[in-house]
């Protein structure tokens, strides 16, 4: 089996959810974001997504293109079931060995694992070793601006079964700067929060490398000490990895580290200088499955937990983050709702069956690959007028 061809085709989600507005100052209201479709030479396909933010992952559309169209030169009439051998021409046409440009690749990687899974008649979790589970509590972000209406929004996720909240603490002091008076108002959201979550559900207080300071952040992480069911996520730039672990040694809170894990590298430093105690893994940010399952393996070896997110993505990527979720050990829950609470692709639907979900739980497909189809003139449709719709603008 050889690759023929890779297509990107663009997607335009409409971002639904909360401060995800045009007026915030990071979070965008149209992340760039892509199906990825790889064929083969005797006609199989395989789909995954690659998508972005701007700020976040440094990524733009026009990037994610060019960035597709340099994998399709390097890896066209090579053989996808070579996963190893792949990576490495991936790696070696753009950022091998820095943090960025892992977004697209990511894309390639999903649609060639789905490829290979369908050859063989597997689902994805069995081309990375086999699941632990297929099914998995779930986590939801919430990034509500007022104590009164986080404290709201956590006792109606709890009522709905979720296990695990992410609670966003950093966008305030993002968009304004950083000083008492914002950290504060931050904290604010943070104590409402903890109010109402009982202790068997997760409370990530999410700072988005948003608090700078380490000192600072230990001593305001004091007063929260008695909430065990509460880590802080990311309170720091993702480079300082000393000013992380000297927060987790000093604060009493669990350390979580998202931003900082750009590659397995990256986190064997994380893991070496003893920085955190779970990571946030992303598939956009680490470059897919293959680079994901090496950070897993590491995680493992060192007693760290890892939990799995969305970017946002739509149905195709939610599903792949269920995939990769269901080869770690530790069952932390996953974070798979990004087509149903960030992101609204319009009518009609562009893609069949998926992950399924009910009462904040997820379920993985019993299906070969990713266990994801499109509609492929439902996302003609989508594109053209979708396309129309941007030009007009």
């Amino acid at each position: 089996m050889k690759i023929a061809k890779i297509d990107a085709f663009r997607l335009y989600p409409k971002v639904i959810k909360e401060a995800w507005v045009d007026d915030e100052y990071v979070w965008p209201s149209q992340p760039p974001s892509f199906l990825i479709k790889i064929t083969a030479e005797n006609g199989d396909y395989g789909v995954g997504e690659a998508t972005s933010q701007v700020w976040y992952l440094g990524e733009t559309a026009a990037h994610i293109e060019a960035c597709v169209r340099l994998y399709e030169n390097a890896l066209r009439g090579r053989d996808p079931r070579n996963f190893a051998r792949v990576h490495q021409l991936m790696d070696a046409q753009v950022s091998g060995g820095m943090p960025g440009s892992r977004g697209a690749r990511s894309g390639v990687d999903m649609a060639i694992y789905d490829l290979v899974g369908k050859t063989l008649g597997v689902p994805v979790y069995g081309l990375l070793g086999g699941a632990y589970r297929t099914e998995f509590e779930m986590l939801t972000n919430l990034y509500h601006k007022t104590p009164d209406a986080m404290a709201t929004a956590c006792s109606e996720c709890v009522k709905e079964g979720f296990k695990g909240l992410k609670v966003k603490v950093g966008d305030t002091v993002l968009a304004k700067g950083w000083n008492r008076e914002n950290l504060m108002s931050e904290l604010a959201i943070l104590r409402a929060a903890l109010d109402v979550v009982p202790p068997n559900v997760y409370v990530d207080a999410d700072a988005n490398q948003g608090w700078r300071s380490a000192q600072w952040t230990v001593s305001l992480l004091k007063r929260f000490a008695d909430h065990e069911n509460l880590s802080i996520e990311q309170p720091l730039p993702y480079a300082d990895i000393a000013g992380a672990a000297f927060v987790r040694a000093h604060a009493g809170v669990p350390v979580i580290l998202d931003e900082s894990v750009w590659s397995p590298e990256a986190l064997m430093n994380i893991i070496r200088s003893e920085a955190c105690d779970r990571i946030v893994l992303k598939l956009n940010r680490l470059g897919g499955f293959y680079p994901a399952a090496q950070a897993i393996a590491i995680c493992e070896a060192a007693g760290v937990g890892v939990s799995v997110d969305t970017n946002p993505y739509t149905i195709v990527g939610d599903t792949a983050v269920c995939h990769i979720a269901a080869v770690a050990r530790t069952p932390y829950p996953v974070d798979c709702e990004g087509h149903i609470s960030f992101l609204e692709i319009g009518d009609p639907d562009l893609f069949r069956e998926g992950i399924s979900i009910k009462d904040a739980h997820a379920k993985l497909p019993d299906a070969p690959g990713l266990g994801v189809d499109v509609d492929w003139k439902a996302l003609a449709a989508h594109q053209s007028r979708s396309a129309l719709s941007s030009s007009a603008r």
